[in-house]
Formats: structure tokens, sequence, C-alpha cells
């Protein structure tokens, strides 16, 4: 089973629905607070899935071909990673008429949507494990979860398997058989019921890699095209040789990322090295279908992390659609929306257009164009052929096309020689010889045939 071919042309979308927009206040959650309020651990905004429906020809016109939504499954928190029951969309979500309709929608644009399945651990509420805390032993679910003693006790410490210590996010017993078809059952009804693409599955260096497995093949059974994506933070290798993902969010790409073009720490030879051996390191066929990324939920907004120097931002853009995989604008770093570290990452979309960086809009929307546009940029053989100081050259080469990618992350002009004939395609110019790179600046050319 191979990873499906609609992904490494896809360009993805992040949104973390309570903050992205309200489509019907009637089901803002108690307390719900102003839009546009700094949001802390616990405040909820009343984004909902019908205002992603509200905003889907802002997305189509900006390029995007697939969603990937974090959890949207009944949870009392504003971020739904405590599940309490995997059937049912959250009510200040909208509820499972909102998915059915937002699905509906998006494949009639030809658009994809992705859910985030967390399936490591599960909310306190989930009914199985509230079983577990009236019964003890005497529970049917008593071996769902992991258990060191005779009955639950969260003090002074939790004796039982949670989630990084949290309390609140009990851990599912993976060897347990029964646990197993449990999980594989969400993952199949919504597939099969409501025809979502696939799945990212949330803490994937916690999950077994048996299980990982069988989810895959389960998820394919019912649709070969779906997608199986992995929260991994580190190296994914072992993931792809026991066959069980078909790419990564790639976190160790986003922290070359960070420290070439947001902190300037690495030279350009030795993020060319770093970002070479992480290819390498990959089937071609994963490294294709792995998520690529500047920003998620769980980072830093990367324009913070540039200190608000929007020209390493869009650099660090341009690498990422120049670059093999299907590349994702985690909601609002389109339009410059800044924000430290979680909670401060899961701002609100500020709609107000106002309030939008439009160069940076502008850019990316261009950037999008080009990455559908051009073959070469989405399946093209990848070769660095320039990497010094701070200037980067890398070359994407498909069925006799090639394109140049030449980045400059340094605050001198830098002349870039030309083997032959090329047209910039932001530009719309003709140009040979040597092209000049005024500092935090980027040319993608296209050799004449």
């Amino acid at each position: 089973m191979n990873p499906p071919k609609w992904v490494q042309g896809a360009v993805f979308y992040q949104i973390f629905p309570d903050r992205f927009r309200n489509g019907d206040p009637r089901n803002d959650p108690p307390g719900a607070r102003p839009w546009g309020e700094l949001p802390d651990r616990t405040s909820f905004f009343g984004g909902d899935l019908w205002g992603i429906l509200e905003k889907l020809d802002y997305l189509e016109d900006l390029g995007i071909t697939a969603l990937y939504l974090t959890p949207i499954f009944e949870a009392p928190t504003n971020h739904k990673y405590d599940t309490e029951d995997y059937f049912q969309v959250d009510p200040a979500f909208g509820g499972n008429e909102a998915l059915q309709e937002l699905v509906r929608a998006l494949h009639a644009r030809g658009m994809r949507i992705v859910l985030d399945g967390v399936f490591n651990h599960c909310g306190e509420r989930h009914p199985f494990f509230q079983d577990v805390l009236r019964q003890g032993r005497a529970s049917p679910y008593w071996d769902w979860f992991t258990v060191y003693g005779e009955r639950i006790l969260r003090d002074p410490e939790p004796n039982y398997a949670c989630f990084a210590g949290v309390p609140s996010m009990p851990e599912w017993n993976h060897a347990n058989p029964k646990v197993r078809e449990y999980l594989l059952s969400v993952v199949r009804h919504w597939l099969l019921e409501y025809e979502i693409d696939g799945w990212r599955l949330d803490t994937g260096d916690y999950l077994s890699p048996d299980f990982v497995r069988e989810l895959y093949h389960a998820a394919k059974g019912i649709n070969p095209e779906a997608y199986i994506v992995g929260e991994v933070w580190g190296i994914a290798a072992s993931w792809f040789k026991h066959g069980a993902l078909d790419g990564v969010m790639h976190y160790k790409l986003w922290e070359g990322l960070v420290h070439f073009f947001a902190q300037g720490t690495w030279d350009a030879r030795r993020f060319a090295d770093y970002v070479y051996s992480l290819w390498r390191s990959y089937p071609e066929e994963n490294g294709f279908a792995c998520y690529t990324l500047l920003g998620s939920h769980d980072k830093p907004r990367f324009l913070t992390l540039c200190q608000g120097d929007k020209r390493r931002l869009l650099l660090a853009a341009a690498f990422l659609f120049s670059f093999p995989g299907a590349p994702a604008i985690y909601y609002g770093d389109e339009i410059g929306m800044e924000g430290g570290e979680d909670p401060d990452c899961r701002r609100c979309f500020a709609w107000d257009q106002n309030l939008w960086d439009q160069e940076t809009l502008a850019a990316f929307r261009e950037l999008v164009r080009l990455r559908r546009g051009e073959p070469a940029l989405r399946g093209g053989e990848l070769h660095f052929v320039g990497a010094h100081g701070r200037t980067l050259c890398l070359r994407r080469t498909l069925v006799g096309e090639e394109v140049l990618v030449a980045l400059n992350a340094g605050d001198g002009e830098q002349a870039f020689p030309l083997p032959g004939r090329f047209r910039d395609l932001l530009a719309g110019e003709e140009v040979s010889g040597e092209v000049a790179l005024p500092p935090w600046s980027f040319r993608i050319l296209k050799r004449r045939r």
C-alpha cells in the first residue's frame, strides 16, 4: 500500500476549530469570550464547523486543497484532546450534521478533509473510564486501562497510565484486543459513514507500532486513498519500515527551518546537509507524503519566532512550497498572525481585513499558485546545487522540466550564476547569465525548454 497520490499535490490548511470562525453563536459553549481576546488554556471563543463552511470561498481562493482539523469530537476542553465521545462531533462545533455538511461542501469543491484521531488516550469523562472509577476491578472496562492498584487514585499522583502524567487523559491499554477493535471502529465509522479523507494520529510517538499498522490497514481497506499521517516529533524512518504510516508531520524539517530562517543560527551549508540527510532517511514515496509545516497549534507562530520579520517568514514559506511533501498553512499565518507558546499560538483568526498583512497574504497566494501549477515542485527530484554563507539553491526536476529556487537569507546582495536561460515564475521575465538576489529575497526560475 503506497501513500495516496493526491497528497503530494495537496496544499493543507490546519484549523483549530474554536478559533477560526464562529458560524453559529447559538451553539457557543457557556462562558464563551468575545472574539479576538487573547486566549488562555481554558477559554472558549465559539468557533465551529459552520464557521469553516462560511469561509470555504476564502480557503479556495487561497488555493487550499485539503483541511486538517484538530479534534472535533465531544470533549470538555477547547482543544478536545480529551475525548468523551468518539462518535459525536461536539455540539459546540455544530454536531454531526455540521461535519456532514462540511464534508459534502469540501468534496463538491474538489477539496479534502483529514480529522485528528486521539487514540493513545481518552478523556476522564469517557464513559468507560467513568465505569472503572465507579466499579474498580468489577468494571468490564478495568483492563481497557492500565491501573497500578485496586482502584483509581489521582492524589498525590495518578496510579494509572495517562498521557504525559495528565490525570484527565487516561491512556488506552492497546494490548487489549477489545480496545484496539473499539478504536478501529471509530476509524472505520468516519471513513465509511462520513467519507472523510484521512486521519492524523495524535501523539504518534506514544502509540504501539503494531496498533498503528493495524489502523493503517483498516483505513486502507475502506478507502485505499485515505491519508494516514502521524504526529511524530523525531526521525520517522522506523514507522515507514514498519509499513504503518503514509507520512508524518515533519517536525524535524521544521527544526531546520527555525534554525536557518527564523533564528539565523545555521549557515546554508549546515541547513542543506541537515535537510538532505532527512530527505534520504525516508523512502521517497513517504517523503513526498509528509505533511510539511511552518506552524501548528503546538508551536509558537513562525512569524513570532522570526521576531516579526516577515522577510524571514516568506523565505521559509518559499522553501517549504518548493520542497517535497504536502505543504501546510497554519490558520492565520498567511495574514501575518503572531503568537508565542501554547495557548498564545491559538489566537482567534482576525477577520477584520484591516488587520491583515496584505503583502504576506499575496505572497502566500503566489506560492500556492506556483506549487499547484508546476509539476516539478510537486513531484520532481530534489537536488541541492549551491549552499554557501546564507545563500541556498535547490533544483527540482521532472520529465525534462527544471525549476531552480534560489534564496538569500543574508543582509547583503548576492549574485547567482544560471546554467542556461530561465523564466522567473513570479516576475514573468526571462533571465540568463547571472541574477541578483537582494537581501532576504528569493527567485523561483524555470528553465526554458
